[in-house]
């Protein structure tokens, strides 16, 4: 039988919250006030829940029942509604496809009279060496030269230019979604100075970890004057020129004391695979001809398949590097294993949500809001409790993949944990080993809601940096943060 669609499962998720809903239980815990005085933060900025993940009775809260910015928090419960959907076993596929059969006839001198297609399935750790290994395999059955189309098939998932639209547009973090992507999505764009009076020289590469590749589906026109020293272009009437997808295009202006060299987003990421795939192909000794958007017919033949590590591997470098396009894809494949008819980051996370809000009616779901998989979202929401709830779900197998570390600093002993981050926004939550040798699960939350909101209103997606104050409040936040692990692990 055929599961729900993500407004059904949204449905019967809402009406059981409404008639079965309970929020934790009133809990004394370890005395919070001076450490949130300490950190300068109001009592009313701060939301936490610290539970016995066995049994979910609550031991302390704060504002459990108030909704919150996860940031990458959010990406705790993607994981583990993903394990559970594809299983920790699961692979995903890249592939090579022909069209007509393999045989003497076609390959005899080298030459494939006929289409190659490459597919993607959605990897998220698809790099240049993964094409590398399809080329080698590829290139065994003799084929030096193609003579049809080749083509690059991004049907397994709806193709996305960016993850959230509220985010600098240079931001590497914030990258184009598809089922063939590449390298996580980011080139790396290098500039240099000639002698005076020459042009500037730029360039575009794919860079994975054993080298690069120019990337030929960024163009770039050079401008100048003071300002944003990068601007996405669009095509006056943003239509495919000559019936092929664009690609990257940039203008450039050259600022004082910017750096050679740096990180930009691809928006495009079923174009750019294929231009670099057809590099590579080219390197080997395989002539292609340009890529265009295609898919691989039924009847097409298998040339040569590249599988990804297992999803529980993936997943816990998801929760340890929090790595938002990894978040996104393994998300969106699960949440169109249980309804292909997702399109969006939204009914993806809805989808991907409901099942886990349905296997906990007593949980008081009202406010709940997730926009997409990874969690780089102003407008996502969830609440303490709501999160304890997710947590013991995810059950004692998907908490052992957390890391114990917060954005690469190290978390006191015992402590595992899923950390989020946003300017005026800060979350941590997994579980924490106290002194006495009780295994815990907490949750917790701190934000700044009108400042969030000012930056929002007058955010320029020209400019990539953080605000300084901003930057000054996260320090603080994180200092909240160790405060109140301090005296959950020493006091109870």
């Amino acid at each position: 039988m055929r599961l729900p669609t993500f407004s059904i499962l949204l449905l019967l998720a809402c009406v059981t919250a409404v008639s079965a809903c309970a929020s934790p239980s009133a809990a004394t815990g370890p005395d919070d006030r001076a450490a949130i005085a300490r950190s300068g933060f109001s009592p009313d900025d701060v939301g936490y829940v610290l539970f016995d993940p066995g049994s979910g009775a609550v031991l302390a809260e704060r504002q459990p029942a108030k909704p919150f910015a996860p940031a990458s928090v959010a990406k705790l419960p993607a994981m583990a509604a993903a394990l559970a959907v594809l299983g920790p076993e699961h692979r995903f596929e890249t592939t090579l496809h022909v069209t007509g059969r393999l045989g003497t006839g076609r390959l005899g001198d080298g030459v494939l009279d006929g289409d190659l297609i490459l597919k993607g399935g959605g990897d998220p750790s698809l790099s240049s060496e993964g094409l590398t290994e399809l080329l080698r395999d590829f290139g065994a059955l003799g084929v030096t030269r193609v003579t049809g189309r080749f083509l690059y098939d991004t049907s397994a998932l709806p193709e996305m230019p960016e993850i959230d639209a509220g985010q600098p547009w240079t931001a590497g973090y914030n990258t184009g979604v598809g089922a063939l992507s590449l390298n996580f999505n980011r080139f790396r764009f290098d500039w240099a100075r000639s002698a005076a009076g020459q042009p500037v020289r730029v360039s575009a590469w794919s860079v994975s970890d054993t080298g690069r590749v120019p990337l030929d589906s960024v163009t770039v026109q050079l401008g100048a004057g003071a300002g944003a020293a990068f601007t996405p272009l669009v095509a006056a009437d943003g239509q495919p020129a000559n019936g092929e997808p664009e690609g990257e295009r940039w203008r450039f202006a050259p600022q004082p004391g910017m750096a050679a060299s740096l990180w930009l987003p691809v928006t495009r990421p079923g174009l750019a695979t294929a231009h670099v795939f057809r590099r590579l192909a080219a390197e080997a000794g395989i002539a292609l001809p340009t890529p265009v958007p295609g898919a691989a017919p039924p009847t097409a033949t298998l040339a040569a398949l590249h599988r990804s590590e297992p999803l529980e591997v993936l997943a816990r470098q998801v929760l340890r590097y929090s790595n938002n396009l990894s978040a996104e894809l393994i998300g969106l494949t699960a949440a169109r294993r249980l309804d292909p008819a997702v399109r969006t980051l939204p009914e993806s996370a809805a989808v991907l949500t409901a099942p886990a809000m349905l296997a906990a009616p007593r949980t008081d779901w009202t406010g709940l809001r997730l926009l997409n998989h990874s969690g780089l979202s102003t407008a996502s929401r969830i609440t303490p409790a709501q999160t304890m709830a997710l947590i013991r779900g995810a059950g004692p197998a998907v908490l052992a993949l957390l890391p114990g570390e917060d954005e690469g600093k190290a978390l006191p002993p015992g402590v595992r944990a899923k950390s989020g981050t946003l300017a005026y926004a800060k979350a941590l939550a997994g579980t924490l080993t106290t002194a006495s040798g009780r295994t815990l699960g907490f949750a917790f939350f701190v934000t700044d809601e009108p400042q969030r909101a000012a930056m929002d209103r007058t955010m320029d997606r020209r400019i990539a940096e953080i605000p300084a104050e901003a930057r000054a409040w996260l320090a603080r936040a994180r200092k909240l943060q160790a405060d109140l692990l301090e005296v959950w692990i020493a006091g109870l």
